[in-house]
């Protein structure tokens, strides 16, 4: 899907991402081996991922590949699985977010009690676990310059909800270089969601999301390698 970009440096490999393809390649359940643990932490903040959610009509987006760009209060399911993720923000003049969360009942846009939602902002992602005070995890980030690559030939959702069920489909958030598709192989099982520029590369710093129905795990781009530093069990 993408690349990894150094500091001093673009690791050029075209749509096909090295760090992206190790993950694909390597994983096993909810674990990603090709990630080395680096340390989990638990921090008390003030922000909180989950939000509220309303509903959402079906959308007019069909075929394969999928290429959409979802704008507030839009969503897409992963198809064969309850995990959804919907556009939000704050207010007028605040930038669109994506949350995403393992849904109690099919189109409740709730999510049960002792699961984890994340939320991925422009500069931050957040992690809270459903029904408890603050969040489990909570990191900045730098946006990459320039719309997201591939974005600009997407078709908008316009009100909607649509399934996503190959890894060739792409969910680009309105307004920001959040970018998500179908992961795992052979059947896609979790949503991978990353921040891409212009460029078409995952930089060096930024975070990549992988959520299933099972749980949470988070990477941060580093030397070309994504290195886990948070994962969560749904209920636990």
């Amino acid at each position: 899907m993408v690349a990894v970009r150094r500091p001093d440096r673009l690791a050029r490999s075209g749509d096909g991402s090295i760090v992206i393809e190790n993950l694909e390649e390597s994983r096993g359940g909810a674990t990603v081996r090709a990630m080395r643990p680096l340390f989990m932490v638990v921090l008390c903040a003030l922000a909180a991922a989950a939000g509220a959610f309303t509903g959402a009509g079906s959308a007019g987006v069909h075929g394969s590949p999928a290429r959409v760009v979802l704008n507030t209060h839009d969503r897409f399911d992963l198809a064969r699985t309850h995990v959804v993720c919907r556009v939000s923000r704050r207010g007028p003049g605040f930038a669109n977010r994506l949350v995403c969360f393992r849904e109690l009942k099919p189109l409740s846009n709730r999510a049960g009690p002792g699961t984890y939602a994340v939320e991925l902002q422009e500069g931050a992602v957040v992690v809270a676990r459903v029904g408890s005070k603050g969040s489990v995890f909570n990191r900045p980030e730098l946006a990459p310059a320039g719309p997201p690559a591939g974005s600009a030939g997407a078709t908008a959702v316009l009100g909607g909800s649509i399934d996503l069920a190959t890894r060739q489909d792409k969910a680009f958030v309105a307004g920001t270089n959040i970018v998500c598709r179908p992961f795992g192989s052979p059947r896609p099982t979790s949503v991978l969601c990353v921040l891409l520029g212009s460029d078409g590369h995952v930089h060096d710093g930024t975070y990549l999301v992988i959520f299933s129905d099972h749980g949470v795990l988070i990477g941060v781009a580093r030397n070309g390698k994504a290195v886990t530093v948070f994962r969560r069990v749904h209920g636990r």
